[in-house]
């Protein structure tokens, strides 16, 4: 018995589909990634990886019953749509929301229906459909392809509205990148199958799961890195804001503007905004910028930066005495408390407090 020949990019195009399974599997049942928006991440992984294994089979000329089991659904059309999906749940700008998402996966819905009806005559020869259905057969999947090219460009412009508020927050870079890896993902899968409307020839995907083993590779690393932070960050930011603030006003000064400054820190916690500058709190106060780094200075003993910097320490070092964010990382509570960089959070803790937050907190 001859042993079966696998070209060694077949080899990194099935890897890379099993990575996308796994990282699929991980998402959905990690208690440290799932959660409600998270998994329509692991959906589309998952659907993706379904879409990956069948595409390798037919490129390698081999149809198991699993296989045409599994092309009875119409996967092109449900991943795009579980995608934008996530993308929205992660917006949390109400005005960017899309209306009436949830119908999109009706065209998966009718397509998939229409086509099982198909397959099940055609491939599996459980019965036979009428002549006048027969002859209109190739028209559908000429229909069929020629959709698989206009959908997922539709749900990339959607989704591009739902990440394009996110360009200011550096903590939301990484779902930047993803939407533009997904996309040239997608854009890939478009000319495949435009060509394939065009001249009624499928090609092989293996160069395209070859890419997108580089972004699966780069998810791993660094992806999961930043989605488990932006959890961390929503998560103290939801129960942060049931609690009331307890914090006092410095009514011992006599100057107006600085309590109403102390009230702004304290109440609005406008601190917490990591692109704070001097010029933007000195226009809420309706005061000059030079008036307000003059009060800071007759009330504190320091410098406008230093103000903003002693609040956000102060609120960290609150937040870690608080039992209920100890399974949260000292990097996610940093951030969300106003600094934009781990070098900035860890640089200016030590300096308040003359510890780094992890000796801090094993203190």
């Amino acid at each position: 018995m001859q042993p079966i020949q696998i070209p060694f990019l077949e080899i990194i195009s099935l890897l890379s589909v099993l990575h996308c399974l796994v990282l699929s599997l991980v998402i959905l049942f990690s208690k440290f990634f799932r959660s409600k928006h998270n998994n329509y991440l692991g959906y589309t992984l998952l659907i993706i990886a379904i879409v990956g294994i069948n595409n390798w089979f037919w490129d390698r000329g081999s149809n198991p019953t699993i296989i045409s089991l599994l092309d009875l659904f119409l996967w092109q059309f449900l991943y795009p749509v579980t995608l934008l999906h996530f993308f929205q749940k992660t917006s949390e700008d109400e005005t960017k929301k899309i209306v009436g998402i949830k119908y999109l996966y009706l065209l998966f819905i009718v397509l998939s229906v229409f086509n099982s009806v198909i397959s099940l005559s055609t491939i599996f020869n459980l019965y036979s459909l009428p002549q006048t259905i027969c002859t209109h057969v190739d028209q559908f999947y000429k229909a069929i392809s020629f959709l698989s090219v206009i959908f997922p460009i539709y749900t990339i412009i959607l989704s591009y509205r739902l990440v394009l508020h996110h360009k200011d927050n550096p903590s939301k870079k990484w779902l930047r990148q993803l939407w533009i890896y997904f996309s040239i993902l997608m854009l890939f899968g478009v000319a495949f199958e435009l060509y394939r409307f065009l001249y009624s020839e499928k090609l092989p995907f293996t160069y395209l799961w070859t890419f997108a083993s580089i972004f699966l590779y780069w998810l791993v690393y660094k992806g999961f890195y930043q989605f488990k932070l932006s959890n961390d960050r929503y998560e103290i930011r939801t129960i942060a804001k049931k609690e009331k603030n307890q914090l006092a006003t410095n009514t011992n000064t006599k100057n107006t503007h600085f309590n109403k400054l102390l009230l702004l820190i304290e109440k609005e916690k406008i601190h917490h905004d990591p692109n704070l500058s001097r010029d933007n709190v000195a226009e809420q106060l309706e005061i000059s910028s030079g008036y307000l780094s003059q009060i800071i200075k007759e009330n504190t003993t320091g410098s406008f930066s230093d103000f903003i910097n002693y609040h956000r320490v102060k609120d960290i070092k609150a937040l870690i005495k608080d039992p209920r964010f100890d399974n949260y990382s000292l990097l996610s509570i940093g951030l969300e408390c106003g600094f934009n960089s781990k070098t900035s959070f860890y640089t200016n803790f030590k300096k308040e407090t003359g510890l780094t937050p992890n000796q801090y907190k094993n203190k």
